[in-house]
């Protein structure tokens, strides 16, 4: 066995600055989008809501055009996530906060845990603003003749209706879906990007609702799955007028807020903050997770979620059409493919990937699996390796490389005999020349803290069969846990690949039977 502490990933952005932390290199060199020719000065958007709920999202997005000193206070922890049976969800934080407190118990040293002044402002920098004259070179734009209310006594009016709880949630998402749709046929030009402004009341009430015996229905992914179906939509983004107007519990710092929705908006408008630097530039790196369906036996059926990605982060989504899995007949939970299910998944994907790579057919494929890889030898029915493989060479022909790799969530652990802080961030202990477990999240030496109250959780990374060294394998995750535009952050727990596929599969099984699920990866941020 062997350790070896993987480099901190370089991004790169205009000016071909190379950096890690995508805030300083943003501030330092701009964004990537300049240098490649794709950027966009302005970005259009519309807001539907209240009309109170449109005035303050207006105000507030007019604030972010100036700089916003950040606060002193320290950032909240990363959403982690674990992967069991093929599916990404969150960690519930109690059980890790508990976990952290009896380790705390055996530090040995009077090392100072506490973030100094200088630590914060490095993970949380002043916002510089968003405008044309800043680092981003961008502003928002809104041209108020495209922004739609919705009466507040109408939605008071569905709130205190006598109706089942499932339906209230269904005709007062109605009220934004009528409207969004509205927008799309009267606009002109059409917007880049529509804002939804959701009422306290609303949220309070419908956020989720119980139905069934152990159901919950989600108010926010329903509504986002039924915009995004709209023929002709655009990418929306879902906002709390608490998030407006500042009293949502919990918040970010303001500057935080404005990093991450300046960044992802520039992102939904078809734009790239920044890429990753891969030594194989012409490689697609494909992640392949699972969820369940909604409506349907948990137990029973699942859906794929195939989600390709370039080295500039351009991303598509393919969701693949519904299928069984009996956990008691196969004697798992974890899904897996049949030969026909996994070679038609992965040619379509790849024909979607060549659209938007600008023709250009990838030289090597990386598939990201959240399950192990079956063959015809350990189940005939299930031959999903073979599947991937021979649909890959039927697509791209004989020259190209592939690599099958497992990431699943390792029940490993690594502990410091000294300190507060875990292992360092890139920790990778390779057990074999296929097998090892890979720290995605520990101590940053750049922030010289660890930036979360939670204990880390690593990956357990496996290649079936492939080309490439697990210790480039590793490299290439490491630096795809950088892509996450939704938000700003220095690194995700999961790279990009996987990470989305959780709330790719929330939004997806509230669309309507027959609808066409977008491909664009933006349209789910």
């Amino acid at each position: 066995m062997e350790v070896h502490i993987l480099s901190e990933p370089l991004l790169q952005f205009d000016n071909d600055f190379l950096c890690d932390d995508p805030k300083l290199g943003i501030m330092a060199g701009g964004f990537f989008s300049v240098a490649d020719g794709s950027h966009r000065s302005e970005i259009h958007y519309a807001v539907i809501g209240t009309k109170i709920g449109v005035d303050h999202t207006l105000r507030w997005l007019e604030n972010l055009e100036f700089p916003i000193e950040a606060s002193k206070k320290e950032l909240g922890p990363n959403a982690n996530v674990l992967i069991e049976d093929g599916e990404v969800r969150e960690i519930p934080s109690e059980a890790e906060d508990e976990e952290m407190a009896i380790l705390q118990l055996f530090d040995k040293t009077d090392e100072d845990a506490q973030t100094t002044s200088t630590q914060t402002k490095r993970m949380n920098p002043d916002f510089p603003g968003f405008n044309k004259d800043s680092a981003f070179k961008c502003t928002f734009v809104n041209d108020s003749d495209n922004n739609k209310t919705i009466l507040q006594a109408k939605i008071e009016k569905k709130l205190n209706e006598e109706l089942p709880p499932l339906e209230m949630v269904v005709q007062t998402a109605h009220l934004y879906i009528d409207a969004y749709k509205d927008m799309l046929e009267t606009s002109m030009p059409k917007p880049n990007i529509c804002i939804l402004v959701i009422p306290t009341n609303v949220f309070t009430k419908l956020a989720s609702v119980r139905y069934g015996q152990n159901r919950f229905f989600n108010f926010k992914r329903y509504l986002k799955a039924q915009l995004i179906t709209v023929p002709g939509a655009i990418p929306v983004q879902i906002i709390l007028e608490d998030t407006v107007i500042g009293k949502k519990k919990g918040m970010q710092d303001l500057s935080m807020q404005a990093w991450n929705f300046s960044v992802a908006n520039y992102y939904k408008n078809d734009s790239i903050p920044w890429s990753i630097r891969l030594k194989d530039r012409d490689t697609c790196h494909i992640g392949v997770s699972f969820h369940k369906v909604l409506d349907e036996d948990a137990n029973l059926v699942q859906a794929s979620v195939a989600q390709a990605f370039n080295h500039e982060g351009k991303g598509i989504i393919f969701v693949g059409s519904k299928f069984e899995w009996n956990s008691k007949v196969e004697h798992t939970g974890a899904p897996h493919l049949t030969y026909q299910y996994a070679h038609d998944l992965i040619i379509a994907v790849l024909k979607e990937y060549r659209k938007f790579n600008k023709g250009r057919s990838p030289d090597r494929v990386v598939i990201h699996k959240t399950t192990d890889f079956w063959d015809a030898s350990i189940h005939q029915d299930y031959a999903e390796a073979e599947g991937f493989k021979y649909g890959i060479l039927e697509a791209l022909g004989e020259d190209v490389e592939v690599d099958l790799v497992t990431i699943k969530s390792a029940k490993i652990k690594l502990l410091r005999e000294h300190g507060r802080y875990p292992v360092i961030r890139g920790t990778l202990m390779q057990i074999s020349e296929v097998h090892g477990i890979l720290y995605t999240t520990g101590y940053i030496p750049y922030y010289e803290t660890f930036p979360s109250v939670h204990i880390p959780h690593p990956l357990e990374i496996s290649i079936y069969e492939g080309e490439s060294t697990l210790k480039k394998v590793c490299e290439e995750i490491m630096a795809l846990t950088k892509m996450n535009f939704n938000n700003c952050n220095y690194y995700d727990s999961m790279p990009i690949t996987i990470r989305f596929a959780q709330k790719v599969g929330e939004i997806i099984q509230y669309m309507d039977e027959g609808s066409t699920p977008p491909t664009r990866y933006l349209y789910y941020m």
